[in-house]
């Protein structure tokens, strides 16, 4: 998305107001009653949920993991959750949680933030061009850990999860109205710190 990037960036490409209220209206993705229906529901929402997962954990060895033990016991639970009325934030929340728990136990093991610049450049780009990125993107992360949880959350789940705001308000178990006010005061929160840390141009 367009306005996803230059979000990360430090600079929209229009006023804040218009991201807030553009919302993608999706319907909502029953649990999967079948072995057939979770599969197909693993291959759309994969890559989304690993990237969600690596914007926390900044590993993207530790991000396929994370999602992999979610949709393992997801898939171990399916029965249980059976009467889940959409699945997608359901995922996402799950992910969420799962991230919490790998930070965690990174912090009591003393800390480890894998550097993911030759991920990147192995991928194709260039090791300046990844180290770059990489910096820029931890900068934004450390900078949403200085927000309140729930509107980092929010946050999180709108710009990397891609998610229209009724399902971050599903994931988040509030209000639609709630969730658009954390989204907007937690944006404007981040842009003052990115600013003071000269994030933005």
């Amino acid at each position: 998305m367009e306005w996803r990037m230059a979000l990360l960036s430090g600079c929209p490409p229009f006023p804040m107001e218009t991201v807030v209220e553009r919302t993608s209206a999706q319907p909502d993705v029953p649990w999967p009653q079948s072995i057939k229906e979770f599969e197909a529901l693993i291959d759309a929402m994969q890559h989304r949920l690993v990237q969600f997962a690596f914007c926390r954990l900044h590993s993207r060895e530790d991000a396929e993991d994370a999602v992999q033990d979610v949709l393992v016991q997801a898939y171990r639970d399916r029965e249980k959750h059976r009467a889940v009325a959409n699945a997608v934030p359901f995922l996402f929340r799950m992910v969420a949680n799962r991230s919490t728990d790998v930070l965690r136990r990174r912090k009591h093991e003393g800390g480890r933030l894998e550097d993911c610049a030759g991920e990147l450049a192995a991928s194709g780009e260039g090791a300046q061009e990844a180290a770059a990125a990489a910096q820029r993107q931890r900068r934004i992360e450390d900078s949403l850990q200085r927000l309140p949880r729930r509107q980092s959350e929010a946050i999180r789940l709108r710009v990397y999860g891609e998610l229209p705001f009724e399902a971050v308000a599903q994931a988040m178990g509030c209000s639609v109205p709630t969730v658009k006010s954390r989204f907007r005061y937690g944006i404007q929160k981040l842009r003052r710190v990115l600013k003071r840390q000269g994030g933005e141009r």
